[in-house]
């Protein structure tokens, strides 16, 4: 008997090990909470490359939400709030031509802060 609830055991410890390795990993959705500071000779072409890029993510398969929102105290700051369907959606992003584009077409011209943040309740 106790051989018999051993291997039962044993069994059903394989079949769940070989269950959850062949399952695909899923990842979390994630938010980005990004915030640029421009400077001010250089707003009208930073909000050009901001209407770019923007029109580009929100067509990637991993974008969820993208939207762009200006301060209403401090109109050289903007504030992007991005979802992604997961991490590994951004590192794409992070890779596509457009962002690298805009990357380069703000660097120097505005600061940049960004949290990358998990849902927690």
């Amino acid at each position: 008997m106790k051989k018999v609830l051993l291997f039962s055991i044993l069994c059903s410890v394989m079949l769940f090990c070989s269950f959850t390795e062949s399952k695909e990993v899923q990842e979390e959705p994630l938010t980005i909470v990004a915030t640029i500071t421009m400077k001010p000779e250089y707003k009208a072409e930073i909000l050009k490359a901001v209407k770019t890029v923007v029109d580009a993510t929100r067509k990637e398969p991993g974008n969820i939400f993208y939207d762009v929102f200006e301060d209403v105290k401090d109109p050289l700051k903007l504030t992007f709030i991005e979802t992604w369907k997961s991490q590994s959606a951004i590192d794409s992003h992070n890779n596509s031509a457009h962002f690298k584009a805009f990357v380069k077409a703000v660097e120097g011209k505005a600061t940049l802060e960004a949290n990358i943040l998990r849902q927690k309740f």
